[in-house]
């Protein structure tokens, strides 16, 4: 991920440090872990209701599929659990799981105070830091250990869901390519493959997809278009690419494509449940398709102009327009940072006939020199 001879690989060695960057900190991510295993246990021990049936609490969303963004500006960051009871839900009513689980959280001392009622859960809001969304369900059928019924307060009824199921979905559609680009250039370049958080181009092409939403959703966001219309999107169109670049050039391409040719507007279904539009409010809503169509078009637009020749320094002006000037800079630093680290180690060699850097050494390569206060080799390398 380091010494790269052509641009399609020094480019997705970029945007795979940038998604890096987007992504939640290792301290805010294992803070967020702490809380909902407190909260997982506060739940499990209710001698009430929860803990006589059998059921799994687990977590779903970005965490679960690894496509964390960190928030920009006031927004905070959700964390979506989903209460999995495996009963028969013909022997509950919808708003007696919604009440047990507030019941229960309402007898903590601390989360009686965070609690928010919503639609189809209950918020935790920790406030400042994120919040986190627990949804009650009960297994819908036996043949379907995924599909679970949830209660939906404006419907009162049961809404039928599968989070889990659309997890193992998004992970079966990732890991169509076995190995990445970055990975196949790494062990080119004689180094582990591990050296670097391994995620699957499909998944870094959403969390760069999703910050360009943020940032274009930055002034306003009435309209702004939702995680898991993206992140589905993304899936359906997703045809095994190994490179992230290639990843968002099909992605958005194909996307494009059919808003040209459909009439009306497009319907983005979820996967394992064809019965639900995770885009039905576009029709009360128009609105939120024509922001859509924007934030698409120009996407599209921008990323073309990455395919020109146009020099480092425009190729870095377009990146940062789209995904911020900050991570842009963090993710050039990360780079020049690890060919410094592999100078100091004297792992870096560069090619005597092409003049390319590289961490294979050889009869055609030259060692190149450490670096010291004064700059390249010391008073006795000369």
């Amino acid at each position: 991920m380091i010494l790269f001879n052509d641009k399609r690989t020094q480019l997705d060695d970029l945007l795979d440090k940038m998604a890096e960057k987007v992504q939640l900190g290792k301290t805010r991510y294992n803070r967020m872990i702490e809380h909902y295993e407190a909260v997982k246990d506060w739940i499990e021990s209710d001698e009430q209701f929860f803990k006589p049936y059998k059921y799994d609490i687990y977590p779903h969303g970005s965490v679960r599929i690894q496509t964390t963004v960190k928030p920009i500006g006031k927004d905070e960051f959700d964390l979506d659990i989903a209460i999995h009871l495996k009963t028969s839900w013909a022997n509950h009513s919808p708003q007696r799981i919604y009440n047990e689980l507030k019941r229960r959280l309402g007898e903590h001392e601390k989360y009686k105070s965070m609690m928010e009622l919503k639609n189809r859960c209950v918020r935790l809001n920790y406030a400042g830091d994120f919040h986190m969304d627990i949804m009650p369900g009960i297994q819908e059928s036996e043949y379907n250990e995924d599909k679970i019924r949830v209660p939906d307060k404006e419907l009162n009824s049961w809404v039928s869901s599968n989070p889990r199921g659309y997890a193992k979905w998004f992970h079966h559609k990732a890991n169509m390519v076995k190995q990445s680009l970055l990975e196949k250039a790494l062990r080119a370049e004689g180094l582990p493959a591990d050296d670097f958080e391994n995620k699957k181009p499909l998944q870094r092409a959403v969390q760069l997809i999703k910050r360009y939403r943020d940032i274009c959703f930055q002034k306003d966001d009435s309209y702004k278009t939702s995680s898991i219309v993206l992140t589905t999107v993304a899936g359906q169109f997703y045809n095994g690419e190994d490179s992230i670049y290639e990843t968002i050039d099909n992605v958005i391409t194909k996307i494009r494509s059919k808003m040209n040719l459909q009439a009306g507007r497009i319907k983005v279904l979820n996967p394992v449940n064809e019965e639900e539009d995770f885009t039905d409010k576009w029709d009360d809503e128009p609105q939120y398709y024509i922001e859509f169509q924007k934030f698409c078009e120009f996407l599209y637009e921008t990323w073309q102009k990455l395919k020109e020749e146009n020099g480092v320094l425009e190729e870095g002006e377009l990146l940062k327009g789209l995904f911020g000037t900050e991570i842009f800079v963090e993710a050039q630093k990360a780079q020049t940072d690890e060919l410094e680290n592999l100078r100091e180690r004297g792992n870096l060699n560069i090619n005597r006939s092409t003049g390319v850097l590289t961490s294979i050494s050889g009869i055609s390569s030259s060692p190149v020199k450490k670096n010291t206060f004064f700059g390249f080799g010391s008073k006795s390398d000369d």
